[in-house]
């Protein structure tokens, strides 16, 4: 359902702007995402992940206002990808994966283990465009907004020290207190989808530069994007808000003049 009522927003999107006289240009973006998911948090499950780069990609449709404003719409795919290892506190949704049995714990738990998590979304950010300054070969701009976040997929890798990934779970995190006198299970790969919201909402803006051609131009894009709502549907398993850094370049084809 949710990827039908993207398509329908994309197509919205497109259809309205091309309907519009004015100039207009189409193209495609490609770079890095440079997460700052978590790495400084007082949330014990988020806090310490080193940031990761990761690709990011997406199609451009720009519609031109007046000379120094434009109307900025893309799709975008966004990849989150962060890494902790060492000590680290267990999301609670996962004590039911590592098979404990039903006593009472205290709100987190801890090991030593390596973690990787992925999220993947689909962004269509809506933005306006301003040109700071231009001349017949090279524009520097401006652009702001927001943006809507689908996601599509996500996952949690992690290894435990030990023989076949295994290793000690404790109450606290000073180590000090085992919930079991033997080691247990922590290599998984388990899907997290359905422990983070699906859908992100918030702001973006960056600055750019653009090379004009005959027929349409490159651009280097630098942005940022901050989410305005928590990723996670339980506080249990951390509780931030996204916070991307990209760094793209492109090319738009100019449809009309």
């Amino acid at each position: 359902m949710k990827y039908s009522l993207l398509f329908v927003v994309i197509g919205s999107l497109f259809c309205s702007n091309l309907n519009a006289q004015a100039k207009i240009s189409a193209g495609f973006k490609a770079g890095i995402t440079i997460p700052g998911l978590g790495v400084n948090s007082s949330n014990p499950v988020i806090d310490g992940y080193k940031n990761q780069l990761a690709p990011y990609f997406g199609f451009v449709l720009e519609t031109g206002l007046n000379e120094k404003w434009s109307l900025l719409n893309e799709i975008n795919y966004a990849t989150i990808s962060i890494k902790k290892n060492g000590s680290q506190a267990i999301p609670q949704s996962a004590y039911a994966s590592l098979n404990l049995s039903t006593v009472n714990f205290p709100d987190y738990l801890y090991s030593n283990f390596e973690s990787k998590i992925n999220i993947k979304y689909v962004e269509i950010p809506i933005m306006l465009k301003y040109y700071v300054y231009q001349n017949k070969k090279m524009n520097f701009f401006v652009n702001g907004g927001g943006f809507a976040g689908i996601l599509f997929f996500s996952d949690l890798k992690t290894k435990g020290p030990g023989y076949q990934g295994q290793g000690y779970i404790y109450t606290d995190a000073g180590h000090t207190n085992s919930i079991s006198p033997f080691p247990l299970k922590l290599s998984q790969e388990p899907s997290i989808q359905d422990r983070l919201n699906p859908l992100n909402i918030g702001l973006a803006a960056g600055i750019g530069c653009t090379f004009i051609g005959n027929a349409g131009e490159f651009y280097i894009n630098a942005d940022g994007a901050f989410g305005l709502i928590n990723m996670q549907l339980n506080k249990g398993d951390g509780e931030n808000k996204s916070e991307e850094a990209t760094l793209s370049i492109g090319y738009l084809l100019h449809l009309s003049k």
